[in-house]
């Protein structure tokens, strides 16, 4: 008996044991549980976004916090027409890795907020996901608790961001002026592509042009310095043995600093202006052109002659009584044969077509050749031919017309050489008259500059004051100036391709300028019978234009006037003028010369336009006036009541009057 109870009071401390441990385990179980929720909602929280729980029993999702998914919930299945196309396979992914066992993971994908009204109103999700398993098995999952950030703004923002920066790197990659940044020490940073063209790198990062800093190499070591502050501009011959460069450059060298004033980089232009100086080359080139044009021009005309004597040719013979027409190659037997709806359809459009269809008895009662323009007849094509079709009317033995016959032949090859031909007669006649004018207005625009700086050299060793010295000294300088902007401006108007003249406005002294300038075109003035007169109402007149352009138009004007007045007077002068509620600087020149004809003004600013054929020059010294005005933003002109009537020639451009100089 006292073994029994015992065995009894062991059995009860057993099972008591055993209860307590299950009891404890299930306790850390459910204080496990409760920490990942309070995790889920602590950061649900923090964040202000949404916690959703998917029931894996039912495969339904509910809201847990905040009201991401509808009142009633949404199923796993119809949650997947939500979310975008190209993101599906990353949720369920996603998904797949919860199941398989992993504790918790994340995904990224778009969601469509508008469900389902399926705006696309697309919004990016950050999902994080834990597992609850079974209590009883702990594999077998229960419910995934999904915990959803929206971080669309921040999405969109990168987005935004990335579009900018590959916005401004296709603008620098994309610049049609070589470009690159330094830093402060002169090691180079980035190139463009037209720089690496231009240097001829060796790949995107050649290593060789990272070798040495700006300050070393050869062609600015003695014009560039580390403490640089200036914008520096300069013209260079740059060879690069290395890269087998050799080419002429503008270079333009822009220190960098940041809000302290510190250096922080350094950006370079760079210009290929190697063409430009072979533009005197090309013109030379131009007359080995002519001749091979010419050349080419003498073959074609033996081509066409060839094709006159071996052209395509084809018979043909139609009949009014059968309304059909058959075409032969020969004699023997006829190629083609069909019936005139069919042969009017080949020439739809033709002119002559509405004519032979009113009155084809009138039409065809006289032999007559005509060109025709028509869909091939023998080539299984719709290719268009051109033909001449001779036309002899037959008849029968009581004279009624039956039919015609004659001659069908292919002539589009001669067409298209003829042509050919007049194209390439044109262009030789072109590259001529380009040629010719580019000589004559060399000789016509540079003389006038020249003859003043010969001419003041020669009278500045007999002057014997160091004022008279220096104002002779001002001249010739103005007149150089002058003369490099114009051999600028003819080489640019010589060329192929438009160039927009530089304007560089600086402060000026416009009466003096005015007055040095009078004195150097009344010398042109050499016809005993012409007065030259001026008018320079104000001794002093400031302001900001570019000088040298204004003198080359008031040039420009006079050496016109000189041209075509022969008695009376030529007067130029300025005034100030408001035009436009603008103030602004009105400067003319008037002559009794010629004149010119109303329906003639318009035109006499355009390149190359002479009124008179037997006067001296090429037409192109207006143009190049209009031009300047255009770039100072002004207006030009001229006035004339016709022949013999005398011209007006004026300049109108905006500026203000200033003080100081």
């Amino acid at each position: 008996m006292q073994i029994l109870i015992v065995i009894l009071t062991l059995m009860v401390i057993i099972i008591g044991v055993i209860l307590n441990r299950i009891t404890l385990y299930s306790i850390r179980r459910n204080t496990e549980r409760a920490k990942d929720m309070a995790t889920i909602m602590q950061h649900t929280l923090d964040e202000n976004n949404y916690v959703i729980r998917l029931n894996l029993q039912n495969r339904l999702a509910d809201n847990l916090y905040g009201n991401f998914l509808p009142h009633e919930g949404m199923s796993y299945e119809e949650s997947l027409n939500y979310i975008h196309p190209d993101d599906k396979h990353i949720y369920m992914a996603f998904m797949n890795r919860l199941v398989k066992g992993a504790k918790s993971s994340e995904c990224m994908f778009r969601w469509d907020r508008s469900t389902k009204e399926h705006k696309h109103d697309w919004r990016y999700l950050r999902d994080v996901g834990i597992v609850e398993y079974d209590e009883q098995d702990k594999k077998k999952p229960v419910n995934f608790y999904c915990t959803l950030y929206d971080q669309t703004e921040q999405m969109l923002l990168e987005k935004e961001d990335i579009e900018l920066t590959d916005r401004y790197r296709k603008l620098f990659e994309q610049s049609i002026v070589g470009q690159a940044f330094y830093d402060k020490d002169g090691h180079l940073l980035t190139a463009n592509k037209k720089l690496r063209e231009i240097l001829k790198f060796k790949g995107d990062n050649d290593p060789f042009y990272y070798r040495f800093p700006l300050f070393e190499i050869p062609n600015f070591r003695f014009i560039i310095y580390k403490k640089e502050k200036e914008d520096l501009y300069f013209c260079t011959r740059t060879i690069i043995t290395e890269r087998e460069v050799d080419c002429y450059v503008e270079i333009r060298i822009h220190p960098i600093f940041n809000n302290d004033k510190e250096l922080e980089m350094f950006t370079l232009y760079i210009r290929d202006i190697s063409q430009e100086r072979e533009l005197y080359h090309q013109q030379k080139k131009n007359e080995a052109q002519i001749q091979r044009t010419n050349k080419k021009i003498a073959e074609y005309e033996n081509e066409l002659k060839y094709l006159m004597d071996n052209i395509e040719m084809r018979f043909f013979r139609a009949s009014f009584i059968k309304r059909e027409i058959s075409f032969y190659k020969d004699m023997s037997a006829p190629e083609i044969t069909m019936d005139f709806d069919k042969l009017l359809s080949y020439f739809n459009g033709t002119p002559f077509i509405e004519e032979m269809k009113k009155n084809p008895y009138d039409f065809f009662k006289e032999p007559k050749r005509l060109l025709s323009h028509s869909r091939s007849f023998f080539q299984n094509n719709d290719k268009l031919e051109w033909h001449f079709i001779d036309f002899v009317p037959f008849h029968d033995e009581e004279g009624k017309l039956t039919g015609t016959y004659g001659v069908f032949r292919n002539v589009t090859n001669l067409i298209n050489k003829q042509e050919l031909l007049k194209e390439e007669t044109e262009r030789a006649n072109q590259s001529g008259l380009r040629k010719s004018a580019f000589l004559a207005n060399m000789s016509h625009e540079i003389r006038t500059p020249l003859n003043a700086i010969v001419g003041f050299s020669e009278v500045l060793p007999m002057l014997t004051t160091d004022a008279e010295r220096a104002q002779i000294i001002k001249v010739i300088n103005n007149n150089c100036d002058m003369l490099l902007r114009l051999v600028n401006d003819i080489l640019a108007l010589s060329s192929f391709e438009s160039g927009d003249i530089k304007i560089e406005p600086t402060k000026t002294d416009f009466a003096q300028c005015f007055n040095n300038l009078s004195i150097s075109l009344a010398k042109r003035v050499q016809n005993p019978n012409v007065e030259f007169k001026t008018e320079s109402p104000y001794p002093t007149f400031i302001t900001t234009i570019d000088g040298g352009r204004i003198q080359q138009v008031i040039t420009n004007f006079v050496t016109n006037a000189v041209k075509y007045t022969k008695t009376g007077h030529i007067k130029i002068g300025y005034k100030k003028q408001v035009r436009h509620d603008l103030e602004g600087l009105y400067i003319y020149c008037e002559d009794t010369g010629a004149g010119i004809p109303k329906e003639h003004q318009k035109k006499v600013f355009d390149r190359f336009v002479k009124l008179n054929d037997f006067v001296q020059g090429t037409g192109l010294g207006l143009s190049i006036c209009k031009a300047i005005a255009d770039n100072c933003g002004g207006e030009i002109g001229v006035t004339s009541e016709g022949r013999d009537c005398g011209s007006t020639f004026w300049l109108w451009i905006p500026c203000k009057e200033e003080t100081t100089i």
